[in-house]
C-alpha cells in the first residue's frame, strides 16, 4: 500500500513555524521597550498564527489524500482501501450481511458502496418532492381588508371579512381579479 506523507510534511512545517513564532514572541517580550522588541513580538505572532493555519492545511491535505485513495477504489473495486477507512467499512459489511432478505445472486461490494456513499453525500431529493402535507406559509401581505398568504406550494390564500379563498397560483388570482374588474 502506497502511503502519502505530504499531509504530515505540511503539518510538521506548520508545527515548526508555530514553534518559531512562539519563540520569537517570548524573546521579543523581554525587549518590548526597545523598537526591535515590538518588531520581534509582532513577527513571532504572525509566524505563530501562520503555523497554526499551515498545520490545519496539512490535515486537509492528508484527508484529501485519503479521499483520493477512496476514489481509486471506486474506479477499481479490487483495489484495497487505506487502513484508516477499514474500521468504518467493517460496520457497513456487517450491516449488509444482516439484511433481512440477502440476495445470493448479487455479489456484495460493501467497500465500493461505502466509498460511493461518502462521495455523493446525503440524499436531499426528498426536500424537492411535493409532499402530501399541508403547505407552509411563506409570506403574507395585507392590503385593505384582505390578507394575501403565499404558500410553499405556490398557491395563494386570500383571507377577508367574508372568509378565505385559495387559488392554485398567483396567476390564477390575477386572472380572477381581472375578470371581476370587467
Amino acid at each position: 500500500m502506497k502511503r502519502n506523507f505530504s499531509g504530515w510534511g505540511v503539518t510538521a512545517a506548520g508545527l515548526l513555524l508555530a514553534g518559531g513564532g512562539a519563540y520569537g514572541m517570548s524573546v521579543g517580550w523581554d525587549m518590548i521597550v526597545v523598537e526591535r522588541g515590538w518588531s520581534l513580538f509582532i513577527a513571532g505572532s504572525v509566524a505563530l498564527s501562520g503555523g497554526v493555519v499551515t498545520m490545519a492545511l496539512g490535515r486537509v491535505v492528508a484527508h484529501l489524500a485519503r479521499l483520493g485513495a477512496g476514489w481509486e477504489a471506486v474506479a477499481d473495486p479490487a483495489a484495497p482501501l487505506p487502513d484508516e477507512e477499514a474500521a468504518p467499512l467493517e460496520s457497513v459489511r456487517t450491516e449488509t450481511r444482516a439484511s433481512p432478505d440477502p440476495s445470493p445472486a448479487k455479489p456484495e461490494t460493501p467497500r465500493l458502496d461505502a466509498v460511493q456513499a461518502e462521495a455523493t453525500g446525503p440524499d436531499f431529493s426528498s426536500l424537492f418532492k411535493p409532499s402530501l402535507e399541508e403547505p407552509l406559509e411563506v409570506d403574507r401581505y395585507t392590503a385593505g381588508d384582505a390578507t394575501y398568504v403565499m404558500m410553499s406550494d405556490g398557491s395563494v390564500e386570500v383571507r377577508g371579512p367574508a372568509g378565505a379563498q385559495r387559488y392554485p397560483s398567483l396567476a390564477a388570482l390575477r386572472a380572477e381579479a381581472e375578470s371581476r374588474q370587467r
